[in-house]
């Protein structure tokens, strides 16, 4: 793919207001149209009614824990704790989940279309 054909989609918006319903719609169609895709989505974890926090979706299924919302407990491992807001964010969950699904492949190399796909919100 050419660099001057590149396009970057950058979907932004208050909690609520479709931002995951509308990656999903889009990843859909494209595989379906038979684009080659990778990245992944964020989705919201609710427990009681109430969100506790956020999962790493890739395009290919793999899921992986983002944020919980803090607690007073201190961490189960050993090293830092990384915080936004009232949320805790697990680093290594993200680097092993996230990372490798956003990571250029042959494809790229190929010229094949790629799509990377992030969807991000506001805290």
């Amino acid at each position: 793919m050419a660099a001057s054909t590149v396009r970057h989609v950058l979907i932004t918006g208050h909690p609520g207001v479709g931002k995951t319903t509308l990656v999903k719609k889009v990843c859909d169609s494209l595989q379906e149209a038979g684009v080659p895709i990778q990245g992944f989505y964020t989705e919201e974890v609710r427990t009681g009614g109430r969100r506790s926090g956020f999962d790493i979706v890739t395009l290919t299924g793999q899921r992986g824990i983002l944020s919980r919302i803090c607690s007073d407990e201190p961490p189960h491992h050993s090293g830092r704790e990384y915080r936004v807001g009232q949320y805790t964010v697990n680093l290594m969950s993200f680097e092993q989940t996230a990372l490798p699904a956003i990571k250029p492949t042959v494809c790229l190399v190929e010229e094949t279309a790629v799509v990377s796909v992030v969807d991000l919100g506001i805290f």
